[in-house]
Parts: C-alpha cells; sequence; structure tokens
C-alpha cells in the first residue's frame, strides 16, 4: 500500500512540475508577444514624433556634413603661412690645424629657395644674423604683430654639418596662441626640408615625414580631424539624452499603458530596443559620412562603432534616468540643461582634468563625456582597441543607471 502510494506521490510531483513549466512556457511567451507588440507600439510613436527622429537620425550627419563642407578639403583650406627665415650660418670654415679659411656651399641660401619653393610657406623677409645684430628680436616683434605663424632659425654651423655628413639642424619659433595650428606650421616647415632635401640630393639620416607620430598626415585635412573628435563625443551623448529625456515623463500614454496587461518592466525595456536601434543607425550614418569626407581613421571601423554605441548607450540611460525622475517635462529639460553643463564643464576638454582639484577629478571620471574624447581620439588617431579603462567606464556608468531607471519606475506611482 505504501508503495503504491509513493508511487502516485511521484506522479503527482512530475505532473505539478509539468504544469509549472508550461505555466513558466506560457507567461514567457505572453511576455514576449506583449514586448514585441509594445516596441512596435515606440516604433509607432516614435514615428509620429517627426521632430525627434529628425534630431536623431537627420541632425548628426548634417553636422559632420557641414564640417566636412567647411574643413574638408585639405587642399581648399591650406593657405601659405607666412615665416621669417633667420640665418646664423656662415660659409667661411677656419681649419683648427693651419688657421686657414675655405669656403664651403652656402646651404643657408639653398634652404630660403627651398622655402620659396613651397607652396605651404610664404617667406615675408630673410634676415643675416651675422651682419643684422637684431635680426632675431626683429622677428620676435613680427610674431607678436601676428604678421607671421613661424620663425625659422639656421644655425652657425648648419652648412658645415652638412658638408661633412652630419644631419642640419633647424630651430622653429612658432605661434602658440592657437593650439590648433601648431602642427599646421611645422607640417609647413617639414615640407620645406623635404624639398631642400630633395633639390640638394642629400641623403638624410633618417626618414623625414611631414607629420609626427600619432598626427594627423598629409593629404587630411588637420582641422576636420581635429574638430571631428570633440563633435563626436560631445553630439552622440547629447542627441541620446534630447531623444530621451521625454519618454517617460509623466504623460498620458504611460498611464493609459498601465491599464492594460503590459509590465512596467516592459514598457521601459521596449523604450530601451526601440531607441538602442535607432542608436545602431545613428552610428552607421555618422561613421560613414565622416569616413566619406576624409576621416584619417588608424583604428577599425568595428571598434569606432562600439565607441559611438557606448556613448550613446550612455546618452540613453542618462536621458531615460532623467525623465524617470523628473516628474514634469519642465522639469525634465531643466535637469537636461544642468545635467548637460556639468558634462561639458568636468568634460577634461577645456580645463584638463589633472588641473582640477581632487574632488572634482573623482566627479569628472565619473561622469561620461570625460571619456568620449579620450576613448574616440585612442581609435581614430592611434588604432587602439576599443576595449580599454574608457570603455569599461562608460559600461558601468550605463549599467547603473539603466539599473536605477527600472527601479524608479518600478515604483513611480501615475495617476490613471
Amino acid at each position: 500500500m505504501s508503495r503504491i502510494n509513493l508511487k502516485n506521490w511521484r506522479c503527482d510531483k512530475i505532473n505539478r512540475r509539468e504544469s509549472q513549466d508550461k505555466k513558466r512556457s506560457f507567461k514567457l511567451k505572453n511576455g514576449l508577444v506583449r514586448l514585441l507588440k509594445q516596441i512596435k507600439k515606440e516604433f509607432r510613436l516614435l514615428w509620429t514624433d517627426k521632430f525627434n527622429m529628425f534630431i536623431a537620425l537627420i541632425v548628426p550627419p548634417l553636422v559632420i556634413l557641414a564640417l566636412g563642407l567647411t574643413s574638408g578639403n585639405p587642399r581648399a583650406t591650406v593657405q601659405p603661412i607666412n615665416c621669417v627665415v633667420v640665418s646664423y650660418d656662415s660659409n667661411v670654415f677656419i681649419d683648427e690645424n693651419n688657421f686657414t679659411e675655405s669656403t664651403l656651399d652656402d646651404y643657408n641660401l639653398k634652404y630660403v629657395e627651398a622655402v620659396n619653393a613651397s607652396n605651404l610657406l610664404n617667406l615675408v623677409q630673410f634676415f643675416n644674423a651675422t651682419e643684422e645684430i637684431y635680426a632675431m628680436e626683429t622677428a620676435r616683434n613680427l610674431l607678436t604683430a601676428k604678421q607671421i605663424k613661424v620663425i625659422i632659425s639656421i644655425p652657425v654651423d648648419f652648412s658645415e654639418l652638412i658638408e661633412w655628413g652630419y644631419p642640419g639642424l633647424i630651430d622653429c619659433v612658432t605661434d602658440s596662441s592657437d593650439i590648433q595650428k601648431i602642427q599646421v606650421s611645422l607640417n609647413a616647415v617639414y615640407d620645406s626640408i623635404k624639398i631642400f632635401v630633395f633639390q640638394n640630393n642629400l641623403s638624410p639620416q633618417f626618414k623625414i615625414k611631414g607629420y609626427e607620430e600619432f598626427s594627423i598626415p598629409e593629404g587630411y585635412s588637420f582641422s576636420y580631424n581635429y574638430m571631428i573628435v570633440l563633435v563626436l563625443s560631445f553630439m552622440i551623448i547629447g542627441v541620446g539624452m534630447v531623444s530621451t529625456i521625454l519618454i517617460v515623463v509623466q504623460e498620458k500614454p504611460v498611464a493609459r499603458l498601465l491599464l492594460t496587461p503590459v509590465k512596467r518592466l516592459e514598457i521601459l525595456t521596449a523604450k530601451y530596443l526601440t531607441y538602442i536601434s535607432i542608436l545602431i543607425i545613428q552610428n552607421l550614418s555618422l561613421i560613414s559620412t565622416a569616413l566619406a569626407f576624409g576621416l584619417y581613421l588608424v583604428g577599425s571601423f568595428l571598434d569606432l562603432f562600439l565607441a559611438l554605441f557606448i556613448l550613446g548607450f550612455t546618452g540613453l540611460t542618462l536621458g531615460i534616468f532623467i525623465s524617470s525622475v523628473s516628474k514634469t517635462k519642465t522639469q525634465a529639460n531643466q535637469l537636461f540643461l544642468a545635467t548637460f553643463l556639468v558634462l561639458i564643464l568636468l568634460s577634461g576638454i577645456f580645463i584638463p582634468i589633472e588641473a582640477m582639484p581632487i574632488y572634482l577629478q573623482v566627479i569628472a571620471y565619473i561622469l561620461p563625456l570625460s571619456h568620449g574624447s579620450p576613448l574616440i581620439n585612442s581609435i581614430i588617431t592611434k588604432g587602439r582597441s576599443v576595449f580599454g579603462f574608457d570603455f569599461f567606464a562608460l559600461l558601468g556608468v550605463s549599467l547603473i543607471l539603466v539599473g536605477l531607471s527600472y527601479i524608479i519606475f518600478q515604483r513611480r506611482k501615475y495617476e490613471v
């Protein structure tokens, strides 16, 4: 009798387990169906909001297009840089053994010819410092008066070193009032050096390049590539926040949804998935437009896409978090403006983070925008992998914001 009861108990247990599994499967299936319907509804609502779609999909490529048209063509933006050459070189060599004089090739004048032959430099004046003792002072006055951008100084042993097979040195004094133009001035001087080496059949002991390591090479617009790094980080986070700050804030559609079988977690998940899909399309259009107008990309396309995606996802999570916390549209807009201003001020672009007080440095490294430009810049100019400190910092901030948004939205009370 006991064996029969045990057998029946086992059968009942198996039946209950199968029934529970069926219920779970049914609930999961119904949950997925509700989620898909909710995503479809979110896309329908998003499509009716033409202004939001315009900001999310049209404005970012238009900004890149404007940058490309104004600074994307390197030939259109290159203007000859005014310069002065100050030569301390002498073509007279005195032998220290017998104190006899001999004449060497006057390579300083040949270098001046190379400067005149360069399309990147405009020689304003040439000073022979052996005859004009105030040559450098006059040149610095021209630099201070903004009449020139660079002073090229030829040292006293320039011709001798070249004649003996050693590298001749050239000193440059550039106008550093505009940091963005320093590299442009150096590239122009490098161009004159290449012409000088070619015209005089010299064999330098090092390979001369028109750019330094990790800088923008010749044939690419320096201003465009410099601005694109700043614009991408600002724009991708800003657009993500603007697109999402009003999607959860107290509105009638959310209140009406609570009367349906749709759960709160499904409502918020549908919003996340909808705007993530929009973010993917946005990133692809941004990268394609940037490359079409001459973006110099050392790293891979995938790394840049993942960097923009994590930045955009951080902007989305921050916008949804603001929308979840806010009670009215006005409050959401004000909170967005205050948050974005703090992000900009502590981004490290205008004020170096290392120059800030310790407590502000801690806050700056927590905020996402301080990781934007370093992450994008390391991929574009240095070819580094996206998976580094900045990426995981943004990922951690995003996950925290997602968790807080779900908690706030779950506990939020809506009037229905």
